[in-house]
């Protein structure tokens, strides 16, 4: 299984930065759709625009809706959730009523889960009780199942980041390691937020986060000759474990 692993867009029609944020999109967009093999899904990690609102989505769909294969997301600190469920593809929902966007994909070799890490009084990353029961349930129905969590925030430190922390209180992480503690089908976790390259671990679960498709946004290093082009991720799953990969796009000049 390949899952291309895109992130923290930040489409904001109030920017200066507009015309830049979406050409970067078009042009990750465009590589994606050349890539062979395809991905089997694309999945967004969160921020997909910047303070979400239903015009700005418009404009991100005019050229995300262009991707050929299954494009999924999670909600974002700037996105709205109410909003990421109305605009895009999302799975079962795994916590009907909570208010919460979780939301499970059953398709495909792998078990894709969405996790919702969204704070209701700041920009970091929460985790309760109430989430962590229900990805608890819906592990627990197929727990021979390879599975991948996709959040926008980290649980663990970005050292290199002013911002090692991710999330507002780090307790709350516990709530997710107990989670993955009974649980040892999950094989990794794909996180956004931090606008950069960086890994880690949760309980020995691998973790990453990719670098935002905004290069003006981006943060830390790149592969030489990406620092004018936008990135992404690539992770194809062997069957015992994900083995990740930094796409760098060709810029459309070069097409």
């Amino acid at each position: 299984m390949i899952i291309a692993q895109i992130s923290d867009s930040h489409i904001d029609p109030q920017s200066d930065m507009l015309e830049h944020r979406l050409r970067d999109l078009r042009c990750v967009v465009d590589n994606l759709n050349n890539l062979n093999p395809a991905p089997d899904i694309v999945i967004h990690t969160g921020d997909v625009v910047h303070n979400g609102s239903q015009e700005k989505y418009d404009l991100a769909l005019t050229i995300l809706g262009d991707i050929r294969v299954p494009l999924h997301v999670c909600a974002g600190n700037r996105d709205d959730r109410n909003l990421i469920a109305k605009n895009f593809r999302t799975g079962r929902d795994i916590a009907p009523g909570s208010g919460f966007l979780q939301y499970s994909i059953d398709d495909y070799p792998v078990r894709l889960i969405a996790l919702d890490t969204l704070c209701a009084t700041t920009n970091m990353g929460d985790y309760c009780q109430e989430r962590a029961d229900a990805l608890s349930r819906i592990l627990a129905e197929e727990p021979q199942k390879p599975t991948a969590l996709f959040m926008h925030h980290p649980p663990f430190e970005i050292v290199n980041s002013k911002y090692r922390f991710q999330f507002d209180d780090w307790d709350k992480v516990d709530h997710l390691a107990r989670v993955l503690k009974k649980h040892d089908q999950v094989k990794q976790l794909f996180c956004g937020h931090t606008h950069r390259n960086s890994n880690g671990e949760i309980l020995g679960v691998p973790a990453s986060t990719v670098p935002s498709i905004a290069i003006d946004l981006r943060f830390g290093d790149v592969p030489e000759g990406a620092e004018l082009r936008p990135v992404y991720h690539i992770h194809k799953f062997d069957g015992i474990q994900f083995k990740s990969k930094t796409m760098v796009c060709r810029i459309l000049e070069d097409a």
